[in-house]
């Protein structure tokens, strides 16, 4: 390794952190805005309404953050690499397929979710006290989740050129709307959980607007957007990649999902919809250390995309290194928070004491693996990253579909002799570390060979 690549690679951490943290700050408004809902409803409505909103949130994740993050990830691994190669031609022609995806694959789900919206619901968790709440929300967030299906490919694709601070300012619009519609919507004019879901709404929409602005007519992009180059069919290569690679976001999104619909149907059956509703704040919560591990995995994934690209393999290593370190210093801060303080935490979004001390018992818990998830995260990021559709795929869904979901069915069931009515929380802890010890024995192979090709370099 020559002096000017053994700097580079010394500088890579330098340059994660500086391309990650506009990305977690971003992660981490999106996640503000969310928990803001939950509080404001919470406060003004009840416990059945954090129940309906706990049952609902995933299936607007499912809307918006599996199809619009698979696309868009799935492009911005193709974007990052063409651009790492100098072949900014390919890079725009992704950038227009990526479009034309996400608008088909809009119209396609709008007519699907309002055919069978209630269905779903129920699917999901809902029941007849917790349906109303359920509805109404839904209802009035689908505008919005089109909009943020359309938001994340052009996100993904702007972390992809490298400006991540103008996505973290996006992200950032998007939850001080949010939280300045939410108490006028939700007090003010007393429109309770549908004030919550207009102003996320609007403030989704905003956010869509300020993305293709960015490709239109911002001095600062790297590729540019035609309307005309948005309706023409996608090159069947780049639409198979684009989907294969966009598989891992998707089968993580949907095995998310999945298991909501398994958990929210399990905690109805034990303890109704208070401990539906204390899943719901539970899952706010933690979303402030996995959304955040997420942001710094958006950063990592371009960097090493575009170093894999140019065949700078030490600093695919680098990257590497730098990503397990910070995305597992943001899991000990959460985990230390979680331990130490649930109750204060849980008492932001009511003031239930049954649903405080079972959300908080559950919290301590639900965080015991906690510091070593970035691992695998960013493990799996790497995969994704370099173009390894089908690993990056399994790592994806492996922590939901073959540990999380099976543990949340049988513990209850047979583990209730020794951990009582606590067995659920315990299959997140025990699914974590599972699913961490898969991702460090799949990785080893692949960084064994960026070794190699590195040293060969040399």
């Amino acid at each position: 390794m020559d002096n000017a690549e053994r700097l580079g690679v010394e500088r890579i951490s330098t340059l994660l952190l500086r391309l990650s943290l506009p990305s977690v700050l971003g992660m981490l408004a999106i996640t503000i805005y969310n928990v803001a809902d939950t509080i404001f409803v919470g406060q003004a409505v009840g416990v059945g309404a954090i129940a309906g909103l706990s049952v609902t949130l995933p299936l607007m994740l499912m809307i918006n953050n599996t199809f619009g993050q698979a696309v868009g990830l799935g492009g911005a691994s193709i974007i990052s690499r063409a651009l790492g190669a100098r072949n900014r031609e390919l890079a725009e022609l992704v950038l227009h397929n990526l479009v034309f995806m996400i608008l088909c694959l809009n119209v396609l789900l709008f007519g699907l979710v309002i055919a069978f919206l209630p269905d779903l619901l129920r699917l999901f968790g809902a029941d007849d006290s917790i349906l109303p709440y359920s509805m109404e929300y839904a209802v009035w967030c689908l505008p919005g989740s089109f909009a943020m299906n359309i938001f994340f490919v052009f996100i993904n694709v702007i972390r992809a050129e490298g400006n991540t601070k103008f996505a973290m300012w996006c992200q950032v619009l998007t939850a001080v709307i949010n939280l300045v519609l939410d108490p006028i919507f939700i007090f003010i004019f007393g429109w309770g959980v549908k004030g919550a879901a207009i102003a996320t709404s609007i403030s989704q929409i905003v956010s869509a607007a300020l993305g293709l602005w960015y490709f239109r007519r911002s001095k600062k992009r790297v590729l540019s957007l035609s309307y005309r180059e948005c309706f023409r069919l996608p090159k069947p290569k780049v639409l198979g990649e684009t989907l294969a690679l966009g598989s891992a976001s998707f089968g993580r999104q949907l095995a998310h999902s999945s298991t909501s619909i398994v958990l929210n149907n399990v905690l109805g059956g034990v303890g109704g919809s208070i401990a539906i509703a204390a899943y719901g704040i539970i899952n706010r919560l933690t979303m402030f250390v996995f959304m955040p591990i997420f942001g710094v995995n958006q950063g990592f994934m371009p960097i090493a995309g575009y170093n894999y690209g140019a065949e700078k393999y030490g600093r695919v290593i680098g990257a590497l290194k730098a990503g397990i370190i910070y995305s597992t210093v943001i899991c000990i801060v959460g985990f230390v928070l979680f331990e130490l303080i649930p109750h204060q935490l849980l008492f932001m979004f009511s003031d239930d004491e049954e649903l405080v001390e079972i959300g908080a018992r559950g919290l301590r818990i639900f965080v015991l693996a906690i510091p070593v998830v970035g691992c695998q995260v960013i493990g799996s990021g790497l995969f994704q990253a370099l173009g390894k559709a089908k690993p990056a795929f399994f790592l994806s869904i492996a922590r939901q579909m073959l540990f999380l979901i099976p543990l949340v069915i049988l513990l209850p069931r047979y583990c209730t002799s020794f951990w009582g009515d606590d067995a659920i929380w315990y299959a997140f802890p025990i699914a974590d570390l599972f699913s961490v010890i898969v991702t460090i024995l799949m990785s080893h192979k692949l960084v064994k060979s960026l070794i190699y090709n590195n040293k060969a370099q040399a």
